[in-house]
């Protein structure tokens, strides 16, 4: 779908707005510009979190900090005192939580009312004459960068964005919007190939960033069909894919073997293709990218491979890889570069794979493995249409759980995991003492055991991004069971195709 018209109002741009607070360095008062009183009250309000005793990132805002306010040389916590901002934040807190219900209601309805005149205006953009919606149309506040991970810019202070940062994507159509802040806008450009309404260039790291058309706009739902049938057309190739592979990695030409080899460990270990990383981001490792201190040859030919992948999540495999591909892992490590598969980029695996596949990457892999998980977990479900409801998503869960496997989604355990699962547990207890009907029994008991199941991992991220949604709308034909009923409000949004008669062939679930 070609874009032709794009108009749309810009977007918004928080404010700060200063108190006047006073904080003590070394004793001495001192009054601190917005900026600096910005930047002070972010830091207090940390002082209840664990973050306070990172050293990277205590550090890193200290760095930061001194420099804003003109010290020269190294500064510490212990150097200052914001008593009168954590007196201030403490007293609004408890204003606050003083509230009658009357003026909690006022307060929550005038926010409404703010938000609601604010997506009114910057919500919505049209494209090629249809009304679509902007997916977060505010741009991200000055804040203390958090990162992911350990990330090393973790503690920086990440300064807000200005009109004059910003650069709006407009048909020539269309009127340029007045900065809602003053000011002029950085640039006015259009770009029809893309969905993004407005760039900017991050002031701590450099990169690009964008606000973009909803995952609900018609225009993006369209690609995320392209993106699931592209995965469904390498299902029917991927023999002749790895067939392509298999020959490459036998090939007497040095990059080929190398771009070959990386091609199979994206298949059989389900990796990213890895060079995508920033030099400012923490360090983690996809298939290009790996070093020799990833991998580990056994005495029995399997190889383990250890190394920390997306958002520094730790990546444990082994595997018993054909000799030719353990062979050319030794030999490729025997070159003695910092990185095995030296020379070889993603642009040149996408390309390799391209050759046997038009338009096949290495991300539609990960959407190729993570749907067929699925597909194949609710196949082997044993479950009818005659299932109450809470089996049919008890199954729906477990298949999901296969493709968070699969593409390693795994998580932190969130702090009331432990609690969440105690209680569920006495409340079983209790049922089972009041003989509570079966039925009740027997749904409390498949929650216990999905939440043990899906303890250490994020099903989220591949219902979201890897996993077809018809492979669940196909399966819950078969079963009587609404996809839906398992999928959040927001991706029934983002899928509400499934059911248009756009949707395509069926699965086969």
């Amino acid at each position: 779908m070609e874009i032709k018209q794009l108009i749309h109002n810009g977007v918004l741009i928080p404010v700060y707005k200063p108190v006047g607070f006073k904080i003590k360095f070394r004793g001495e008062e001192l009054a601190l510009s917005p900026e600096q009183e910005e930047m002070a009250v972010a830091w207090v309000k940390k002082l209840s979190t664990d973050y306070v005793k990172d050293k990277v990132f205590v550090r890193n805002f200290f760095k930061d900090f001194g420099k804003a306010l003109g010290v020269k040389g190294k500064v510490s916590p212990e150097d200052f005192d914001f008593s009168e901002i954590i007196a201030w934040l403490e007293k609004e807190k408890a204003r606050k939580e003083g509230m009658s219900k009357e003026e909690k209601k006022a307060l929550a309805q005038e926010r409404k009312r703010i938000r609601e005149e604010n997506k009114k205006k910057y919500g919505f953009a049209i494209v090629n004459g249809m009304p679509m919606e902007i997916s977060n149309y505010m741009v991200e506040p000055a804040c203390i960068f958090m990162g992911r991970g350990e990330h090393p810019l973790r503690g920086r202070w990440k300064p807000g964005v200005k009109a004059e940062d910003i650069t709006l994507n407009l048909s020539p159509d269309a009127k340029v919007p007045d900065p809602p802040n003053g000011g002029s806008w950085k640039s006015i450009v259009f770009d029809p190939t893309s969905l993004w309404i407005a760039s900017w260039r991050d002031k701590l790291r450099g990169k690009m960033k964008y606000v973009w058309l909803s995952d609900t706009a018609y225009i993006k739902q369209v690609r995320d069909i392209e993106k699931f049938n592209k995965a469904w057309e390498l299902e029917k190739l991927i023999d002749k894919v790895r067939e392509h592979i298999k020959r490459g990695l036998e090939s007497h030409d040095l990059l080929e073997r190398k771009i070959a080899t990386v091609c199979y460990l994206i298949d059989e270990l389900k990796l990213r293709v890895g060079d995508e990383k920033d030099e400012d981001e923490a360090d983690t490792v996809g298939a290009t990218t790996l070093r020799p201190e990833h991998l580990k040859f056994n005495s029995d030919g399997t190889i383990t491979f250890d190394f920390l992948g997306k958002d520094s999540v730790r990546w444990v495999s082994t595997i018993n890889p054909p000799e030719v591909v353990y062979r050319n892992l030794k030999e490729f490590i025997a070159e003695g570069n910092e990185t095995i598969f030296n020379g070889v980029r993603s642009q040149k695996v996408n390309a390799y794979l391209a050759e046997v596949m038009p338009g096949l990457t290495a991300k539609v892999f990960r959407t190729y493995h993570a749907s067929t998980a699925t597909k194949r977990a609710l196949q082997n479900a044993d479950v009818d249409r005659d299932d109450p409801v809470y089996i049919k998503k008890y199954y729906a869960t477990m298949a999901n759980l296969e493709a968070a496997k699969v593409c390693n989604h795994k998580r932190k355990l969130p702090k009331n995991w432990e609690e969440s699962l105690r209680k569920k547990i006495e409340r079983l207890k209790v049922l089972k003492e009041k003989k509570a009907k079966k039925e009740k029994i027997e749904e409390l008991k498949l929650k216990i055991n999905a939440m043990k199941a899906t303890r250490d991992y994020n099903l989220n991220t591949s219902l979201k991004n890897y996993i077809d949604p018809r492979v669940y709308a196909d399966w819950g034909r078969r079963i009587d069971f609404d996809w839906k009923l398992y999928y959040p409000k927001s991706l029934q949004r983002r899928f509400a195709w499934v059911d248009g008669e756009d949707r395509l062939q069926d699965l086969n679930v």
